[in-house]
């Protein structure tokens, strides 16, 4: 027991002795508080004035507005000055933040109605996420990547196959795909030759090129593998089919004062 009290008054002693060395020197510094100010305005709500900033595409400004007044379960948003609906949104069931459709807003890549899958307002910002089947043609906002990634996708959930540019423009293509009504019961297939690299679904990609391939003028699309390559090695590239990838994108919202 005596030990045990010796060590308590030590203690006391040194805590007492720090305290009187500190009264004559000035107060420490008060700790410098964290400006974490992403999500401003979190109360605000969500109709308003917003724009959408739309990589290589001017921002739209929009109009965010219920559907029905009162109710904030459905909201709809206009362009700000001619009135055309842009986007419809709905209150998710589960989790939080809305879902829907934007329209015509990438109407130049072909897209006149897009599913949005998670529209989350963010104070004074908001994401609005979407997921679509790369288009046949350019499509700038999507082929640059700056508004989201490109993943392989099976239809079966398994790998796929990185074709080479002869396996698209040879005479096994026309046969596979019949070509010239030589096989009109045909099953299509894009297996068509041995060896080779393949991606797993689910697999991040880099668009690089679209091509027409020139027998049977089908497009396809040139993709580098997202890895950590081998020393002295280069990532694998190869050509997929539009319907065996998925983009993945984002589009930012920010409220105008």
């Amino acid at each position: 027991m005596l030990p045990v009290l010796v060590g308590v008054l030590v203690v006391l002693s040194l805590r007492t002795a720090s305290s009187e060395e500190t009264k004559g020197s000035p107060p420490p510094a008060p700790k410098r508080q964290l400006g974490f100010k992403v999500f401003n305005n979190m109360d605000q709500p969500v109709t308003g004035n917003w724009e959408i900033v739309i990589p290589e595409l001017p921002a739209r400004r929009i109009v965010i507005r219920e559907a029905v007044a009162g109710n904030p379960n459905t909201l709809v948003g206009v362009d700000a000055a001619s009135g055309e609906e842009l986007l419809r949104l709905t209150r998710r069931k589960e989790g939080i933040g809305y879902e829907g459709q934007m329209l015509k807003l990438l109407s130049s890549c072909g897209y006149d109605t897009l599913g949005v899958s998670e529209f989350l307002p963010l104070g004074d910002s908001a994401v609005l996420r979407f997921e679509t089947t790369p288009p046949s043609s350019a499509c700038p906002v999507i082929d640059g990547g700056r508004a989201g990634k490109f993943y392989a996708f099976s239809r079966k959930g398994g790998p796929l196959k990185l074709r080479a540019f002869s396996d698209i423009s040879t005479s096994a293509v026309r046969e596979t795909y019949s070509i010239g009504g030589d096989r009109p019961n045909a099953e299509t297939s894009t297996e068509l030759t041995l060896g080779g690299v393949s991606v797993d679904d689910g697999a991040e990609l880099r668009f690089l090129r679209r091509v027409k391939a020139p027998l049977d003028g089908t497009f396809w699309i040139e993709v580098e593998a997202v890895v950590t390559p081998a020393a002295g090695s280069e990532p694998p590239r190869g050509f997929l089919k539009p319907e065996t990838m998925r983009f993945v994108g984002s589009l930012t919202l920010n409220r105008l004062k």
